[in-house]
C-alpha cells in the first residue's frame, strides 16, 4: 500500500529542532543507532554511534562537513530531501544574526532588497529536489531564455516559491520578463536596475504542508540582447539533483566551452572540465546532489 505524505513524515512541528526530528524519525523507521551506523558505511559515510547519539540527544549538531550523511539520513529514515538539514543551527560564529539570504552570489545585497519588496518569509521554505534547466543562446550570443522544470519539497508551509535571475552586466531589468507554464502561476515581480536582477513570485495552486512537493514549469525571458559567455545556477543548500543544458544557435557557435563549480559566483572555480558540443548544437552538465554554491557552464566566442 502506497503511504500518503502525511502518513510518510513524522508528526513533528515545522519549526521542531533537528535533534528532536532526528528522534522522531529513528523511532518512525524502529532502527537502532548500530544498523543506523552500518547502513551509513555501506555508503561510505563513517559515523560513530556516540556522534549519532549527540545528535539525537541535541547535545551536539552536524556541521557543514557532515552534511553528505545528514542527506543519507534522510533518504535511509524515508523523510522528505531537506526535513532534517533545513533544521541544522547556522555555525555560532555570528550567533546574533541570521545568515543573510542568497549569501553565494555577489549580488546578495540587492536580491535581499528585492525579497523585502515581495515576501521575505517565503525565503528558505522549498528545498528543490530536481532541476532541469534549459538556456537558449540566439545567433546574436545573447541568452534569450531560460526554461526550467523544478521540482520541490516543502521543509515549512508555503504557497510561492521564488525565482532569482540576473541579466547580462548593464542589461536593463525592465527586459526580462518571468513566465509560469504551468503547476504555477505568476504572481509580482521586483527588479533592480544596478544589477540587472529581478526576483518574482510563482504561486502555487495550494499551500503546500511539511513534506508536501510540487512541480512547477517556468521561463525567463531576456530581450536585452547583450552577449553571454556563461551561465550558472546557484544553490543555497545544495543536494538537489541538476541538470543544465545550453542550445546554441548554428549560426553563431562558440569556440570553447567547458563546465565550472564555485562556491560562490565571484569565487575560483572548484572544478573545471572542457565540454564537447553535440552534432545538434547543444552541450550539458548534469549533477547528481549539487553542494551549496554553483554550477555553471562557461563558452568563449573568437
Amino acid at each position: 500500500m502506497v503511504k500518503s505524505v502525511e502518513e510518510s513524515v513524522p508528526a513533528v512541528a515545522p519549526e521542531a529542532p533537528f535533534a528532536e526530528a532526528l528522534r522522531h524519525a529513528i523511532a518512525r523507521r524502529g532502527l537502532a543507532l548500530n544498523r543506523i551506523r552500518t547502513h551509513l558505511a555501506d555508503r561510505g559515510l563513517h559515523v560513530g554511534v556516540a556522534t549519532l547519539s549527540t545528535w539525537q540527544s541535541g547535545r551536539r549538531v552536524p556541521r557543514e562537513d557532515s552534511l553528505a550523511t545528514v542527506t543519507a539520513l534522510e533518504e535511509l529514515l524515508q523523510v522528505p530531501p531537506g526535513w532534517l538539514t533545513v533544521r541544522i543551527p547556522p555555525a555560532r560564529s555570528e550567533p546574533s544574526t541570521s545568515p543573510q539570504p542568497y549569501a553565494v552570489v555577489d549580488y546578495a545585497e540587492a536580491l535581499t532588497r528585492l525579497l523585502d519588496r515581495l515576501r521575505r518569509d517565503a525565503h528558505g521554505r522549498l528545498r528543490n529536489v530536481t532541476v532541469l534547466e534549459e538556456i537558449h543562446i540566439g545567433a546574436d550570443r545573447s541568452a534569450q531564455r531560460r526554461r526550467v522544470i523544478q521540482s520541490v519539497v516543502a521543509v515549512q508551509p508555503v504557497d510561492r516559491l521564488i525565482i532569482a535571475h540576473q541579466g547580462e552586466p548593464g542589461c536593463d531589468a525592465e527586459l526580462l520578463t518571468l513566465r509560469a507554464l504551468s503547476g504555477c502561476r505568476a504572481g509580482r515581480v521586483a527588479r533592480s536596475p544596478e544589477v540587472g536582477a529581478m526576483l518574482g513570485e510563482l504561486l502555487l495552486d495550494r499551500v503546500l504542508a511539511v513534506g508536501e512537493t510540487a512541480v512547477v514549469r517556468y521561463e525567463v525571458e531576456d530581450l536585452s540582447g547583450l552577449p553571454s559567455t556563461d551561465y550558472q545556477r546557484f544553490s543555497e543548500w545544495g543536494g538537489m539533483h541538476y541538470v543544465l543544458e545550453v542550445q546554441f544557435d548554428r549560426a553563431a557557435l562558440p569556440v570553447r566551452v567547458s563546465e565550472f563549480r564555485r562556491r560562490h559566483t565571484a569565487g575560483p572555480n572548484l572544478a573545471h572540465r572542457e565540454l564537447m558540443l553535440t552534432p545538434d548544437s547543444r552541450v550539458h552538465v548534469i549533477e547528481p546532489s549539487a553542494d551549496p554554491g554553483t554550477v555553471g557552464i562557461a563558452w568563449e566566442w573568437d
